[in-house]
């Protein structure tokens, strides 16, 4: 197949990656899987846990919390073991 605009070069990771997304059976799911990774990768563009702030406050921002990025962390890291048992 060849690489074009409409077919960017990806990694066989990214291939497998898409091929999985449009793997998922039911419509809904996939909305909500796609929803669910925009988001996180907003977060990852987006990191907030860089310390105190010239403003006094973690992560220059008085809404958020070191606090609420570790959990996200915990989180993930909780989803990473699950995948790994199967």
């Amino acid at each position: 197949m060849s690489q074009s605009i409409d077919h960017p070069e990806l990694s066989a990771a990214e291939w497998e990656f898409l091929q999985n997304l449009r793997a998922l059976p039911d419509e809904a799911l996939r909305q909500r899987v796609h929803a669910s990774l925009n988001e996180l990768l907003f977060f990852f563009r987006n990191p907030k846990c860089q310390g105190i702030g010239v403003e006094g406050f973690p992560c220059g921002d008085p809404r958020s919390s070191c606090d609420d990025c570790r959990q996200i962390w915990e989180a993930l890291d909780k989803v990473a073991e699950r995948s790994k048992k199967g």
